[in-house]
């Protein structure tokens, strides 16, 4: 018995067809277990520890009362420095607004001295030992992560939205 050619281009999709499903169930059952390892880690609450970050820029007074506000931030990333530009236009005026700094993350090289100048907020830090990613298990760049004024980690906020054109 011999198969038409109609029959053999039908068996060869099928075939085709269930690949691409058991490929894509595959990928996303991946995808299921690295999400539940990340889960499962237990990471170490976020610290401005000057002992661990390297400050590239200190600021100008005290902490005020509103704490300390941590953005972090490729300096390459230009959706970053659009949410950092983002969140100090909007506590621009604000006069309980609180220290809003930066932590520049995922740079192998400390920052030459333009692109620190060139970098807005009340300071500047440097996580040259990756801990943003590592230890503190975060991922999001322009996400802004909450200090009280004695330095306690309060949590952490998505970056703002982007504007509408």
């Amino acid at each position: 018995m011999s198969l038409t050619r109609e029959e053999v281009h039908a068996a060869r999709w099928r075939m085709v067809s269930w690949l691409g499903w058991g490929l894509g169930a595959g990928a996303l059952l991946a995808l299921g277990v690295l999400w539940r390892l990340e889960r499962s880690q237990t990471w170490d609450l976020p610290a401005i520890d000057p002992g661990r970050l390297v400050a590239l820029r200190a600021a100008a007074g005290p902490v005020p009362a509103a704490g300390t506000w941590l953005v972090a931030l490729n300096p390459g990333c230009p959706h970053c420095m659009k949410s950092l530009g983002t969140v100090i236009a909007e506590h621009r005026d604000d006069p309980a607004r609180p220290l809003i700094s930066v932590l520049v993350v995922d740079m192998p090289q400390r920052l030459d001295a333009q692109r620190l100048d060139a970098l807005p907020g009340d300071a500047v830090w440097w996580d040259a030992r990756g801990d943003w990613r590592r230890r503190w298990g975060h991922r999001v760049y322009g996400e802004i992560m909450h200090f009280d004024a004695e330095g306690t980690y309060m949590g952490t906020e998505p970056p703002p939205p982007d504007p509408l054109p």
